[in-house]
């Protein structure tokens, strides 16, 4: 259960990539000037990439994307694969909080114990604003999703024009009680005020919507993936979560040389759920072993199976000028 101010043609792309991507558009009804009038319009589709992905059933799964906050463009999406086709629709957010749409979404994870419910997170702040958490509750029938409430990520770094701050890609959201979780969030690493991934936590209050992290959950646990970095500068030790069955935390680095690449990610193994130790129900592993070498991808989501469709695992892209992908991956 899975950061960027910094503007980019990615949506752009987005649009140049409809001729080339095998992806069937599901009647969109999104609130911006270039999706205006699609409606069930041949031709029109979206591409498979993402920022942030949750299964949601055998064959389908949300999505974030990581649109900026001067742009309505969206935000949410729904992938259906079939061993015949991949369809992605757009879902509609409705209203967001006091501080407007979402800015830079990253990652994307279910509530324990909720129905339909789900956290969305922001990148982090933006000269000491925004860094959201929100509380979403999605209709797929309908394609859309009403917020139910937000959150603030404490802000260790500021992100501004001169400095890269706190830069989180990925989430997940263990048990507590009734009415609270416990949120693990994964900061990328890769700049100076953060050379390598750290896994924070703390405590979300799902009801009246506040969240709180120890001194503990704040300074975090270091992660160093080792692999074949070519450009180890640019490297992103977490760029998703995702929770196997077992309880096995899996998650992928990546690294970005620049928007032309060449791209290179890994996807390792990198603790374990315990439900069994209440404050701290999780483990994250000392030594990081390397499961899959993904060579011309920069993976920024993952999740699980497709049922029908050979593979262990899914994952998602943004390969900048290229576009993105959705693919099965078989991890042994």
């Amino acid at each position: 259960m899975t950061s960027k101010i910094i503007q980019r043609p990615y949506w752009v792309l987005f649009w140049l990539l409809i001729s080339i991507t095998a992806c069937k558009t599901q009647n969109p009804n999104v609130d911006s000037t270039l999706d205006k009038g699609i409606g069930p319009v041949q031709g029109i589709k979206y591409s498979g990439g993402s920022s942030g992905m949750e299964q949601i059933a055998d064959h389908s799964y949300l999505v974030v994307y990581d649109s900026k906050r001067d742009t309505k463009k969206v935000r949410l999406g729904l992938i259906k694969v079939t061993d015949k086709s991949i369809s992605v629709s757009p879902i509609q957010i409705h209203q967001w909080d006091k501080e407007g749409i979402s800015n830079d979404l990253e990652s994307i994870c279910a509530v324990p114990g909720k129905d339909n419910e789900f956290l969305l997170a922001e990148s982090g702040n933006w000269e000491g604003r925004l860094g959201r958490i929100f509380h979403i509750k999605v209709d797929t029938l309908n394609l859309n999703a009403t917020v139910l409430g937000s959150v603030k990520i404490p802000m260790l770094y500021r992100n501004d024009m001169n400095s890269v701050g706190d830069q989180y890609e990925a989430i997940m959201a263990l048990p507590y009680d009734h009415q609270h979780r416990i949120i693990i969030l994964g900061e990328r690493g890769g700049s100076k005020n953060n050379p390598h991934g750290v896994v924070r936590w703390g405590l979300l209050d799902i009801d009246d919507h506040t969240f709180q992290m120890s001194k503990e959950g704040k300074a975090g646990i270091g992660v160093n993936v080792h692999g074949q970095w070519a450009h180890k500068k640019t490297k992103r030790d977490i760029t998703d979560f995702h929770v196997d069955p077992e309880g096995g935390i899996w998650a992928a680095a990546s690294e970005d040389p620049g928007d032309t690449g060449p791209f290179y990610s890994v996807i390792y193994k990198l603790g374990q759920v315990n439900l069994s130790n209440k404050e701290r129900p999780f483990t994250i592993f000392s030594s990081i072993d390397i499961f899959k070498n993904v060579n011309g991808f920069k993976i920024e989501a993952l999740s699980g199976p497709c049922k029908g469709i050979m593979g262990s695992h899914s994952f998602g892209t943004e390969d900048e000028i290229y576009g993105g992908v959705w693919r099965p991956i078989n991890i042994e």
